[in-house]
């Protein structure tokens, strides 16, 4: 339960996110298009929660460390997409460090409150 309102707090801004490119950045509009950004942020999120979940378990990251992982997927991204795909991971890839950003600051508050 303690992960619940990040989790929301990603989806909410992933969803906003993929509003917004709709409407200001993407190439085409269509009516498969938001289906297909909603799905691509999806598929970002498989991959980041499989490599945070492994790197958790693996080396024992649970810290800032885990904030290197969405920027290596953007690396990822850079070798082999057009711009307005890379704008989008971007924004995704901004979405999910602010995220993980405001998990590392409300755990250590709770750490420190507790000593």
């Amino acid at each position: 339960m303690k992960r619940v309102p990040y989790i929301l707090l990603y989806i909410l801004l992933v969803i906003l996110w993929s509003i917004l490119f709709y409407n200001f950045f993407a190439p085409e509009k269509g009516s498969f298009v938001m289906l297909g950004l909603l799905a691509a942020a999806g598929f970002f999120s498989l991959i980041w929660g499989v490599l945070v979940s492994l790197t958790q378990k693996w080396i024992g990251w649970k810290g800032y460390g885990m904030m290197i992982l969405p920027v290596v997927i953007l690396i990822v991204f850079i070798l082999g997409v057009d711009p307005s795909t890379f704008k989008y991971a971007l924004g995704i890839t901004a979405i999910s460090e602010l995220v993980s950003f405001v998990k590392i600051i409300f755990h250590r508050r709770k750490l420190l409150r507790s000593l």
